[in-house]
């Protein structure tokens, strides 16, 4: 065996995908990473802000990112997929907001994403979780307990 190929038996790389979130301060470390995925995640929902907007909220912190990162081959590592999040103060009560979500291979990180998702919600003191989501999401979303309140219709004025 040469010396080559036993480092590469000693730094196996784990099956796994883990929720990664991305401080503001380390944003422009993991940009290059996340960013395909969240524009995508814009122009699925319309553009609702530009890319560089986009970037700005999550830099000041308004915005909080994650990443979902891993091996699904234990040979390579890859972005599986990325969530933005926000807390909208009400007068009641704060409430955590998903305000984009987009990925692949859900099956490998959908319940990590709804626990850190949860536990976000208790750390920035939230009494509620909202997401906007495609409908695909509902079966998976009512076995960890979350219902739907209503349903966002949208029209595109011209």
């Amino acid at each position: 065996m040469t010396l080559q190929m036993a480092a590469i038996k000693k730094h196996k790389i784990k099956k796994k995908v883990e929720v990664l979130y991305i401080p503001p301060d380390m944003l422009d470390e993991y940009w290059m990473l996340c960013q395909f995925m969240l524009r995508e995640g814009l122009k699925y929902d319309g553009d609702p802000m530009s890319i560089d907007d986009l970037k700005a909220e999550i830099k000041s912190g308004n915005y909080q990112l994650c990443m979902m990162f891993g091996s699904d081959d234990g040979k390579t590592y890859k972005v599986f997929g990325v969530f933005v999040t926000r807390v909208t103060k009400l007068p009641n009560f704060n409430q955590i907001e998903v305000i984009l979500l987009k990925g692949e291979r859900r099956e490998l990180w959908q319940d990590e994403v709804a626990k850190g998702i949860e536990n976000m919600a208790k750390q920035y003191g939230c009494k509620r979780i909202a997401v906007h989501a495609r409908p695909g999401w509902e079966p998976f979303l009512k076995t960890k307990g979350w219902g739907v309140k209503r349903y966002l219709y949208t029209k595109e004025i011209k």
